[in-house]
């Protein structure tokens, strides 16, 4: 459904039932200037929900594309909360070195939304992904097309860092005021 939302037509099929997304499709898109191309990747479930040959495969051409990812996208339920399996495909993707970007989507369902229940979802959040939880985490709804590009600019920074290149004297430099402080 981010996928659709991003490209503004139906290009992959959008279902509630698990398994329906059985390959990686691959779509190019050009936006700010840029060109992405965008992987949308069948559901990961956990093996023991995993009950036919055609759903294992499309779950290891799901991981494979981590492997052709620079930043990976990683959407969870707003209404279900991170899981243990959305942690596990977390701790994939910073193995595997990948740049994060955790999409909390369908925030539009979330009622009785008040002053801080973002921050405070953030926080724990945050709490469950430690000690990596230096990443961006958007709330987003895929239908009312909140904040979907905020997620990409998020994607595109997280990627700009990751490619930043710092200038040994620069490093030094700050290297130099940690060491000065804390001999």
């Amino acid at each position: 459904s981010l996928l659709n939302a991003l490209i503004g037509q139906e290009r992959t099929i959008v279902s509630n039932i698990a398994g329906t997304t059985r390959d990686t499709i691959h779509t190019r898109y050009n936006l700010y200037n840029k060109d992405f191309v965008l992987i949308d990747t069948a559901g990961i479930r956990r093996k023991n929900k995993v009950n036919e040959d055609l759903e294992f495969y499309s779950v290891i051409r799901a991981i494979k594309a981590l492997d052709e990812a620079d930043v990976c996208m990683l959407l969870i339920d707003a209404g279900k909360g991170i899981t243990a399996q959305d942690l596990a495909i977390y701790s994939l993707a910073e193995k595997k070195g990948k740049g994060l970007v955790v999409l909390v989507n369908k925030w539009d369902l979330i009622e009785d939304k008040k002053t801080n229940t973002a921050k405070d979802y953030e926080k724990e959040l945050k709490n469950r992904l430690a000690p990596f939880n230096d990443v961006p985490i958007i709330f987003t709804s895929t239908i009312t097309k909140q904040r979907i590009h905020k997620a990409l600019e998020a994607t595109m920074m997280v990627h700009d860092n990751r490619t930043k290149k710092i200038s040994t004297s620069v490093l030094n430099e700050v290297m130099q005021e940690i060491i000065l402080a804390t001999p």
